[in-house]
């Protein structure tokens, strides 16, 4: 479900995007007949974009792991834009710019907030991470990286399934199938190929068999 609502989501933002550029380019233009006309004629697919656009952002909100800094401005530029645009288009002016600009920015920020995923914290001075020191345990490593990074989406147990991840304790992936998935990430899931060394997913990995 989480996935298809993601998708949708994606899609009737591109969509509310090339709806908005093409009222600003005839805005700028000058263009303000066909403004008018264009207007006119998407009038009832704006509103039902606009609102399957409010509706599957409500539920990802409400669905989100974790509300970071980045994805409350992200928000707020898009809450400000809409009445903006609403005024600007209709009254031909200015502000009509101005929100396309905050939608563009919005998507911008959204994508900024996506990368912010990847997580810089230290781990436990305790946890060994040189696999040739004598101390090193793989399985502790690799629970140490699993709740640095990975713990706030699928949980302690491995089956929270907050932002559509998938539940690890179910999971019949083998393990080389979840080296591919950590490294290439999957949907909300980022890639951590080149975040994490081959070391650190190998004992990332092994550690997510172990929640089955």
């Amino acid at each position: 479900m989480y996935t298809g609502l993601y998708h949708t989501h994606k899609t009737v933002v591109i969509l509310f995007i090339l709806i908005y550029l093409i009222k600003t380019v005839l805005l700028v233009t000058g263009r303000k007949d066909t403004l008018r006309t264009f207007s006119s004629k998407i009038k009832v697919a704006e509103i039902v974009i606009s609102s399957i656009f409010l509706i599957t952002g409500v539920w990802l909100l409400f669905t989100t792991s974790e509300i970071r800094p980045l994805f409350i401005v992200k928000l707020a530029m898009v809450v400000i834009a809409v009445p903006i645009a609403m005024i600007g288009f209709r009254k031909e002016n200015a502000m009509g710019v101005l929100a396309f600009v905050l939608i563009i920015g919005a998507y911008g920020v959204a994508e900024m907030n996506r990368k912010a995923m990847l997580r810089t914290m230290d781990l436990p001075k305790n946890v060994v991470v040189d696999a040739s020191d004598p101390g090193y345990d793989i399985q502790v490593h690799g629970k140490a990286l699993f709740q640095n990074q990975c713990s706030v989406c699928h949980g302690e147990d491995g089956n929270l399934q907050m932002s559509g991840a998938k539940d690890l304790t179910v999971s019949v992936m083998t393990k080389e199938e979840v080296i591919q998935r950590i490294k290439l990430g999957k949907i909300t899931m980022i890639a951590y190929e080149d975040h994490f060394s081959a070391e650190e997913i190998d004992a990332l990995a092994e550690y997510v068999i172990t929640l089955r």
